[in-house]
């Protein structure tokens, strides 16, 4: 499994905890640390999630803030993990999983949002409250990262 290199973690980090790089008077509400480990998708491996849901490359340009085909996206020194933004979160008042239910509000590198297009390429941004990219060299690093494991065309 590619996890990240002494040199990629030194990139894309430091590893912050929720909030820490934009509003660290944020806090974590109720049922965002839920961990949902059977729906989270380890993408170290550059594959595809079971039953992936691929979306037009035009939908995906206008990154609509809610689609159901979005992914949420996170790098933890340990690797890539994916869920659907989609996934039910009873417990929350958004009704859906964040980035902080993949780290159970502990620490990521980076986070944000993923689609898969049907034209085989992924798209990515850093939109992550929690965990998003401040700089361009965490951005670049991030694209790198997600070549690294195995995506070859990353947008």
């Amino acid at each position: 499994m590619p996890i990240p290199t002494p040199s990629q973690l030194k990139e894309l980090g430091p590893s912050v905890l929720p909030f820490e790089r934009t509003n660290f008077s944020r806090t974590v509400l109720k049922g965002e640390q839920i961990y949902f480990g059977d729906k989270i998708y380890n993408a170290t491996e550059d594959s595809l999630p079971d039953n992936v849901i691929k979306e037009l490359p035009e939908i995906i340009r206008q990154q609509p803030r809610h689609s159901h085909s979005k992914y949420l996206w996170i790098i933890t020194e340990n690797g890539l993990y994916i869920i659907l933004e989609n996934t039910p979160n009873p417990s929350t008042s958004r009704k859906i999983v964040c980035h902080t239910n993949i780290t159970t509000g502990l620490k990521a590198l980076q986070g944000g949002e993923l689609w898969f297009g049907t034209d085989d390429k992924v798209y990515i941004n850093n939109r992550s409250g929690r965990y998003g990219a401040t700089t361009l060299l965490q951005r670049n690093a991030i694209i790198d990262y997600f070549q690294f494991v195995g995506y070859r065309t990353v947008i």
